[in-house]
């Protein structure tokens, strides 16, 4: 059965009425997925996610291929940590729109941390041919071919959400030790900040001149965690305690990372790692004593890349410390603090809803 229409009403006029009513609805619609794709980036920029995925899964209701809206909710499925499902919206968002340089980017780096370095390469290498001047694009992509290169004779280890990279029978029984490490490590130290991340932690086993090479970190560096652990293997064997403490280490930022992806000041990170390793503080105390020296929490948010062998001790130091002050409050709100962080607050509003201040986390060390 047809609308039924007005009594007296021309047809042509009725026609034109229909397409009239049709086009206003077009526009209102258009102007809600407009405000759908704002409202939803804003929300996820400020740390709230499922906001966020409710509103571009409304828009998406109302444009399926909408290249745009499929990159933000892949963003927000990245932030919820399904990385599966955030690589698929991501690759059919650039199914749609390959000049959406920021959507590949997302999806290279999700697919290098998940361990699938070919998609990652493939993905750059797509995204520079539309903006071959993108430095920064370029310089990831240079990585992630070197690393690529590297790994091409490792083997690997699975287990649950762990893969062990190595090279060699030699180092067959330390995957091992290092997979049985993360899957009981990964328990206590969820347990303990209040949330398990559900991405996929790829560790790397390196010899000592591997490591060097890939990472370029500085000599007093035990190891390293930049989306992937890293680890030198050298003297592993001899010093099994050594070797888990370094690989619970790594595997402390990894769970950070994939709580707070951003925001979360060094020396906090640091200072969490450290306390999960067993770092004595009692210990960390007396060596800041005999220096008589400290560096501002501070001045150690952004990284000890460029810091002296003393210097990195103090800091190292210093973090495990002021950590400690945290950790030493019952049921702290770790979960709380590092969202805030995540969201976009500095740290020190966010420890000031903890009632807590740097002056309250120095005091253990300063003079």
């Amino acid at each position: 059965m047809g609308v039924a229409q007005p009594a007296g009403m021309p047809r042509r006029a009725s026609a034109a009425c229909c397409l009239a009513i049709l086009a206003i609805a077009s526009v209102g619609a258009q102007s809600s997925v407009h405000e759908l794709n704002d409202a939803g980036w804003k929300a996820l920029r400020d740390g709230y996610v499922d906001r966020a995925a409710r509103l571009f899964g409304e828009a998406l209701t109302l444009r399926p291929d909408d290249a745009v809206l499929l990159f933000g909710y892949g963003a927000v499925a990245h932030a919820q940590g399904r990385q599966r499902d955030a690589m698929a919206r991501l690759r059919r968002a650039l199914e749609i729109e390959p000049r959406l340089t920021n959507a590949s980017r997302l999806l290279g780096r999700i697919a290098f941390d998940e361990g699938d370095a070919e998609l990652a390469v493939r993905t750059y290498e797509h995204a520079l041919k539309f903006a071959p001047n993108d430095a920064q694009l370029a310089s990831e992509l240079a990585a992630w071919r070197r690393d690529t290169e590297t790994h091409r004779s490792f083997e690997e280890r699975r287990y649950d959400r762990f893969r062990v990279m190595f090279e060699g029978r030699a180092e067959e029984s330390l995957a091992a030790q290092a997979t049985a490490v993360f899957n009981s490590a990964f328990w206590r130290i969820g347990n303990a900040l209040g949330e398990y991340p559900s991405s996929t932690i790829v560790a790397v086993l390196y010899t000592e001149k591997q490591f060097r090479d890939i990472t370029r970190a500085p000599e007093w560096s035990a190891g390293q965690y930049d989306g992937r652990i890293r680890v030198p293997v050298a003297g592993a064997a001899q010093k099994p305690e050594l070797f888990e403490r370094v690989l619970t280490h790594e595997l402390a930022h990894a769970i950070v990372a994939g709580i707070a992806q951003r925001g979360v000041p060094h020396w906090l990170n640091e200072g969490i790692a450290q306390y999960f390793e067993g770092a004595d503080p009692a210990a960390a105390k007396k060596r800041l004593q005999a220096v008589g020296r400290s560096i501002p929490l501070k001045a150690l948010e952004g990284g000890f890349g460029g810091l002296t062998p003393f210097q990195a001790q103090v800091a190292y130091d210093e973090s495990l410390l002021a950590a400690s002050v945290l950790f030493d409050r019952p049921a702290f709100g770790w979960t709380r603090l590092l969202h805030r962080l995540a969201g976009g607050q500095t740290f020190e509003d966010a420890i000031s809803n903890f009632g807590l201040s740097y002056a309250d986390l120095e005091a253990p060390f300063r003079r």
